[in-house]
């Protein structure tokens, strides 16, 4: 029997509603999953170590197919994910230094899931500095090795001597670098002060160290950590002659101490209108080769500063010989050094009107004035800002011209074509980070030097502590690294192999040598 028409014309539309339905609501497009994410979290954001260590997270991946560590979008490594974090330690020979040593880094992580999804995260910067050996302090209250030292000895035999304020005792330590749970000590007589100073030894390796405090006292050890000699004097300045000795100056008093007993060998009365020495003393009195003692003088006058040079007998501190060296601006004590015969004195003079800098100028002063008609060897160019020392080294071949934040260094031979010139890369100085000066000057070996550079202070005020270090293994070649400490302070001695000791915080450090970090580089 046949359906009605009307019947069929009621099943044939309920058929395609379906269909229809389809049609006009089309079915959603495929969820496409979230980018994985991924972040970097480094330890030590400035690490000075032999390692750097970082943690990788990542999640949104049911497979990680690949993981990378990039610095400045460059690849360094590929790691292997294997926990959530995943800990990465970077050594040393795995970073690139062509942008400088203790540079900034940028790190990054990039992330790809085994179905394809990727993302990079957010740089973390980093500051590495790697160095050759760590040693850490015994514990939390004690740090490695003293704020200040001095080292003898050198490798796996060096040991670190100096002094810490304890309360209202003050002692000099020695730390043996294997052994340093078992600390040596003197209780000093005078207060242990940023401004305290610990000598060379001398002669070295054998002689004696002398440690003084500006106005407070001053006493000798010997090479087994034990006191040979102390003095009441009133020390204003204090160095070292090579047989251990010590000169002991005011600007009118210059008396030689025996480094046994304390003794006095022999002494100068200095600035006694009535006497032979009229002059004041300028700086560090300098034992020449040939047995007598050179001492730079000064006469401030009301229109003009004298300077000159007096010599005298090693032995006895008799036969005294004065020599003129050059008229200069009133109320000026200029810097001053010695070459190693002696017999040339370095002197710095400032120019502070119209534009501020300094020239140094080289004084064959027994022969002759320090002019260009008489025996004025070299002078050099214009050198910008202040100058605050002149430290002769390489053997006396260079002299470093040290301003107030600005580095110069000087070709010292006389008769070379670039004679007093500074043989600074591109004839530019070395310069402290932002408002830093400079705090300590150590000549390295050979070429190398370096410059230790603190907040600024005033006069009455204790120097602060060094916070940045800048190096050079050779002028010519500029900036070989820099490093500054954030919040803390360092400071750095060289030992008996002329390898530098870094205290960093409450670690002590050794870094590589000049020659590994020009490698690296």
């Amino acid at each position: 029997m046949h359906t009605p028409p009307s019947r069929r014309a009621f099943v044939r539309p309920a058929l395609l509603l379906p269909f229809l339905a389809l049609a006009c609501n089309p079915p959603p497009p495929p969820t496409t999953p979230e980018p994985p994410q991924v972040s970097v979290v480094v330890d030590q954001p400035n690490t000075v170590g032999k390692s750097l260590k970082l943690f990788i997270t990542a999640t949104g991946c049911d497979e990680v197919q690949r993981l990378e560590l990039l610095d400045n979008n460059e690849l360094i490594k590929q790691v292997t994910y294997n926990a959530t974090p995943t800990p990465v330690e970077l050594a040393t020979n795995e970073l690139r230094y062509t942008r400088g040593l203790a540079t900034n880094l940028s790190l990054t992580a990039r992330v790809t899931c085994a179905d394809g999804r990727t993302n990079v995260s957010q740089a973390q910067s980093a500051t590495y500095f790697p160095v050759e050996e760590v040693i850490e302090p015994i514990n939390s209250t004690t740090p490695a090795v003293p704020d200040y030292f001095v080292v003898d000895g050198s490798g796996a035999n060096a040991s670190f001597i100096g002094c810490t304020k304890e309360g209202s005792r003050s002692f000099l330590y020695k730390v043996e670098k294997s052994n340093p749970a078992n600390r040596k000590s003197i209780e000093m007589d005078f207060p242990c002060e940023p401004s305290t100073i610990i000598t060379d030894r001398k002669p070295a390796t054998t002689g004696w160290r002398w440690v003084w405090t500006r106005g407070q006292g001053a006493f000798a050890i010997n090479k087994d950590f034990e006191v040979t000699a102390r003095t009441a004097l009133a020390v204003k300045n204090l160095s070292v002659a090579p047989d251990g000795k010590a000169f002991i100056y005011d600007v009118i008093n210059l008396t030689l101490l025996k480094p046994e007993g304390g003794g006095t060998a022999w002494a100068l009365e200095i600035g006694d209108p009535e006497g032979i020495i009229t002059s004041l003393v300028l700086s560090d009195p300098f034992v020449r080769p040939d047995g007598r003692v050179a001492i730079p003088f000064y006469d401030e006058g009301v229109d003009v500063t004298h300077i000159r040079v007096g010599t005298v007998r090693y032995s006895d501190g008799q036969d005294l010989k004065m020599y003129d060296v050059d008229t200069i601006a009133p109320i000026q004590e200029p810097p001053v050094a010695f070459d190693p015969t002696g017999k040339v004195l370095y002197l710095a003079t400032q120019t502070t009107s119209p534009k501020i800098f300094a020239t140094v100028r080289a004084c064959g002063f027994e022969e002759g004035r320090c002019i260009p008609s008489e025996k004025r060897l070299w002078i050099s160019s214009e050198l910008s800002g202040y100058m605050a020392g002149l430290v002769p080294y390489n053997n006396g071949t260079r002299l470093a011209a040290i301003g107030s934040q600005r580095f110069w260094f000087l070709e010292a031979r006389d008769g070379q074509p670039n004679e007093g010139q500074a043989v600074n890369k591109d004839q530019q100085p070395l310069i402290a980070n932002g408002s830093l000066v400079a705090r300590f000057a150590q000549p390295g070996a050979g070429d190398t030097f370096y410059m230790f550079t603190s907040a600024g202070w005033d006069a009455d005020d204790p120097p602060p502590y060094p916070v940045e270090i800048v190096a050079t293994d050779a002028a010519e070649r500029g900036e070989l690294f820099r490093y500054r400490v954030p919040g803390g302070s360092l400071y750095g001695a060289l030992d008996d192999s002329e390898a530098l000791w870094l205290r960093v915080g409450t670690r002590l450090v050794k870094p590589f040598t000049p020659a590994q970090y020009r490698s690296m580089r």
